[in-house]
């Protein structure tokens, strides 16, 4: 949130728009904080993305690649870096990514998104990340030439009780922690402090932040979904069939309630009727949708 002085601006701003007083409040609590706690921090990775795309590209991505091998100490060039990262709100749709580095550029064809399974409804980013980490790694022969973990000592340990497992003691595997963006290694007493400049750091900073990108995205188009079953579950003729229609043709409950009459009723499976319910439904004042509701 912005600050005082700030908000005082974008509030007065705000009011002369709507040509009404208009209140700017900070939740201190519960799911609306937790939302907002997380778009604080997505809006704050995404600023460092753009200023790191920016520093990277200064030097050959190749050349930020063969620096963060050496700073790791390994003996091979890494030509593939897979990253992990998991995204839920207070344990519900809990999603994992796997994004996918070549030779220090992104491999977008190779990116992976999982729907776990293993702690829906129960927060658990260790067994989130073993989930993960054991469906990716299980049966795959094109192994990557590093494996990082979005996370601290926890998440790393984790994650290689699976993949050693799985009996694969010869892949590489890190942690980066987010607060000091401290690099763990498996089996050492010391983390690893690359220099704030530094172009290896800035590349796993990268790939780090890609992966929480694409997680993130995942898990709130779930999210979106899951709200949209649970509204659209309230409106008289609306079953899951048509709700399946209705999400993959507008994709956000945001669009379903701005959509005319006209366009609900051209949905797969939609008629006027229906469509007439859902439009209606949208443009109710409050006390209507309760009664509707209960």
């Amino acid at each position: 949130m912005p600050e005082t002085e700030e908000l005082d601006i974008l509030t007065e701003w705000l009011s002369e728009k709507a040509k009404r007083k208009v209140e700017l409040l900070k939740p201190q609590k519960g799911m609306k904080y937790e939302l907002l706690k997380m778009v604080e921090e997505n809006a704050a990775k995404n600023l460092a993305e753009r200023l790191r795309k920016g520093q990277i590209s200064l030097k050959s991505e190749e050349q930020a690649a063969e620096d963060l091998r050496l700073a790791l100490h390994l003996p091979q060039t890494l030509e593939r870096m897979d990253c992990f990262d998991i995204s839920h709100t207070q344990g519900s749709e809990t999603v994992a990514s796997m994004v996918v580095f070549r030779n220090g550029k992104p491999s977008k064809q190779d990116y992976r998104r999982y729907k776990l399974r293993s702690t829906e409804g129960k927060p658990d980013d260790f067994k989130s990340m073993q989930e993960v980490v054991y469906r990716r790694y299980r049966d795959i022969k094109d192994l990557p030439s590093l494996v990082i973990i979005d996370g601290g000592k926890g998440q790393l340990s984790s994650a290689l009780e699976v993949i050693r497992g799985l009996g694969l003691h010869e892949l590489p595997v890190i942690g980066l922690a987010k607060r000091e963006e401290e690099i763990f290694v498996e089996g050492a007493h010391e983390s690893i402090m690359l220099s704030k400049d530094s172009y290896a750091l800035k590349l796993i900073q990268r790939i780090r932040d890609e992966a929480h990108r694409f997680a993130i995205t995942y898990h709130r188009k779930l999210r979106g979904k899951r709200n949209l079953v649970s509204i659209l579950d309230h409106i008289e003729g609306i079953g899951p069939k048509r709700r399946e229609a209705l999400w993959k043709h507008f994709g956000s409950l945001e669009a379903i309630k701005a959509a005319e009459m006209e366009d609900l009723a051209g949905v797969a499976g939609m008629n006027k009727a229906s469509a007439q319910k859902i439009y209606d439904f949208f443009r109710m004042d409050l006390e209507a949708k309760r009664e509707t509701i209960l």
